[in-house]
């Protein structure tokens, strides 16, 4: 039986994630469900600041062992470059990617 972190993210990818393809920079592609978000960041600096939109995805380590920089996820129709990939979370169920 799956620990209830699993099964958390399990449910929550079923209700909010999307059909994506993750292409590696060598390698064949895999289909997966992504989470994807475009939250606005804050930069500050004295007493200047700017904002930008960012993309990030997450996607299960379940379904895609090994992420890899400059690799390519594809999200309904469009097409984004892994920037970064991280496993934030304290278990490593799941890749957060910082997408371009």
């Amino acid at each position: 039986m799956a620990d209830p972190f699993q099964r958390m993210h399990d449910s929550t990818f079923r209700r909010l994630g999307v059909d994506a393809v993750y292409t590696p920079p060598s390698g064949d592609p895999v289909s997966c469900r992504a989470i994807f978000v475009q939250p606005d960041v804050d930069w500050r600096g004295n007493e200047a600041g700017v904002t930008t939109p960012s993309r990030i995805a997450e996607v299960r380590v379940s379904e895609v062992a090994e992420m890899k920089e400059k690799g390519r996820l594809a999200i309904g129709g469009q097409s984004f470059t892994v920037q970064k990939a991280s496993r934030p979370d304290a278990d490593r169920l799941l890749w957060r990617l910082d997408l371009r």
